[in-house]
């Protein structure tokens, strides 16, 4: 049986851990976005000079594991001078490793938009910098928000990882609560709980905005069962 009292004691500590998760989580997706969108306009670019730096920023990232990015980030970066607290390298690591997907979601999205718009763009003066910030990337993000909210998900499970760094998210808050308790049952189901109710909010987000003509398609993405066609 649950234990009412362990869960009633340790619950505002599983919410302040919760907190730091979201926290992590926040920043890493703001700068995830930016690296992403940086990087998702140039890899649309013809100069293969701007296109080999990117390629292989997006190769090496989706190529190894996102643990030992986080240990590179903090234990191995101090050799070059670089010194990070836990926190700092949990952001840095966790931004690169989503920017990397982002820009791969936000190619896509460019690379589907009328270039008829652009050329028509120019046609009225607008210079390169405006036809992108005033026209193309408004009508990007709201085709490509339902895959960003996803994207976003993934970097919230992500954070777990942190807990290697001893940053005190959900994951770490746990381990440390069911050494404490011998409750591992408790200890760990309760952040499953919570990242499971942050996953439906963020699946009936996306739904709302990008799958109200198609529903079932929204669900069947969002939770995997079905097939999606």
């Amino acid at each position: 049986m649950l234990d009412m009292r362990m869960i009633s004691q340790y619950l505002p500590d599983f919410f302040e851990a919760l907190f730091e998760t979201l926290k992590v989580a926040a920043l890493s997706g703001v700068f995830a976005l930016i690296i992403g969108t940086v990087v998702g306009i140039i890899s649309t670019m013809k100069s293969k000079l701007a296109i080999i730096p990117v390629g292989i920023y997006t190769g090496f990232i989706r190529s190894t594991p996102l643990l030992v990015q986080l240990y590179f980030v903090h234990y191995g970066l101090p050799i070059t001078g670089i010194m990070l607290t836990s926190f700092q390298s949990a952001i840095i690591a966790f931004s690169l490793n989503s920017g990397a997907y982002i820009s791969e979601i936000v190619r896509g999205g460019l690379t589907s938009m009328d270039k008829g718009q652009s050329e028509a763009s120019r046609a009225l003066g607008l210079s390169w910098f405006q036809t992108m910030r005033l026209i193309i990337l408004p009508q990007v993000f709201k085709k490509i928000l339902p895959p960003l909210i996803s994207q976003f998900s993934y970097l919230i499970k992500d954070t777990s990882l942190a807990a290697v760094l001893v940053i005190p998210e959900l994951t770490y808050t746990a381990r440390k609560i069911a050494a404490r308790t011998y409750m591992p049952f408790e200890s760990f189901g309760i952040p499953m709980l919570m990242y499971f109710g942050i996953y439906l909010i963020l699946a009936l987000l996306s739904h709302l905005i990008g799958g109200k003509k198609e529903p079932a398609r929204s669900a069947r993405r969002w939770f995997g069962f079905g097939k999606v066609v």
